[in-house]
């Protein structure tokens, strides 16, 4: 594991620098990381990676606004990938009162990679037009593109929200992944359909709100967390949503089924991957009966597509 550090005083020269917000570290991203990586192999650099960890709420319109891809451990876990050393700056208010000049004297010694439309400093009036201006070295690398538009954050963000999952992991790299521990339920789903599911709220593990999804039913993978060892994988169909025609929950959630798997599982972490777009929508059945039909069907479907 890299270390990581909380702030920029932290930084050692010279270093290749990669910046950005990273939310997702989608391919995008990674052709950031790459490049940088690439750099400072070639150049004897120490290769390094800030970003921001959390957004306060006098920066944002308004809370429900605030939502990310992952939560901040994920995003974490997928930069240290690299290797690379860590920044994972505390986004406050001493630090987003920074001016872009101030900003600059801090990474002038450093050779800087980012996206063109990066910016930094108060107000963002720092830009790559500014880092050169000052005569700090800045590779722009180019946007990754899917389906003949540029690979962003909130491309994604749309992505999921629809329930394309299967676009959200292709510009991702990677199948869409949520990280959560397994809650108590009112057992209802085993006891009335003999379909026994996890409970996991859709939370991050910080309390981070996450980007809105679809709800409905999705085929996909759990991989039970484990202190030692490998983790055990299932194949999963996977409800998320407020179950309207049992109980109607205050917040979506997920309802996870563990295809030919029993056990208790409270207060377990699962990793949860899905790649497919939504099998349905979430709908409210007109009785018990006829949504008990549709979790049979829907675990016959979840078997014949192979997870």
């Amino acid at each position: 594991m890299p270390v990581i550090h909380r702030s920029l005083d932290a930084l050692l020269h010279p270093a290749a620098l990669a910046v950005g917000m990273f939310d997702g570290v989608h391919l995008g991203h990674q052709a950031i990381l790459s490049s940088m990586l690439e750099f400072a192999r070639a150049h004897h650099y120490e290769p390094w990676i800030f970003s921001f960890e959390g957004m306060p709420e006098h920066l944002s319109e308004s809370r429900k606004s605030m939502t990310k891809l992952y939560d901040s451990a994920l995003q974490t876990y997928y930069l240290s990938q690299t290797n690379a050393t860590l920044i994972r700056q505390p986004f406050t208010q001493s630090f987003a009162n920074m001016s872009a000049i101030d900003f600059v004297k801090r990474v002038s010694n450093s050779v800087i990679f980012c996206g063109a439309d990066w910016r930094f400093g108060k107000g963002a009036a720092g830009d790559v037009s500014f880092l050169e201006a000052h005569q700090v070295e800045t590779h722009v690398v180019p946007y990754v593109y899917y389906k003949g538009k540029r690979i962003s954050s909130t491309r994604i963000r749309e992505a999921v929200a629809e329930g394309k999952m299967d676009e959200a992991s292709a510009m991702l790299g990677r199948p869409w992944t949520f990280y959560g521990r397994v809650t108590h339920g009112r057992g209802l789903a085993g006891k009335t359909f003999g379909i026994p599911t996890l409970n996991l709220p859709y939370v991050g593990r910080a309390g981070e709100r996450l980007s809105p999804l679809a709800r409905g039913v999705y085929v996909g993978r759990a991989e039970m967390l484990h202190s030692q060892g490998k983790p055990s994988v299932y194949s999963a169909l996977i409800n998320f949503g407020v179950a309207p025609t049992v109980k109607k929950e205050a917040e979506p959630l997920f309802e996870v089924h563990l295809l030919d798997v029993t056990g208790d599982f409270y207060g377990k972490e699962v990793k949860l991957s899905i790649e497919h777009p939504i099998l349905r929508p979430e709908v409210k059945f007109e009785s018990l009966d006829a949504l008990c039909a549709q979790l049979q069907t829907d675990v016959r479907q979840c078997r014949e597509m192979g997870q």
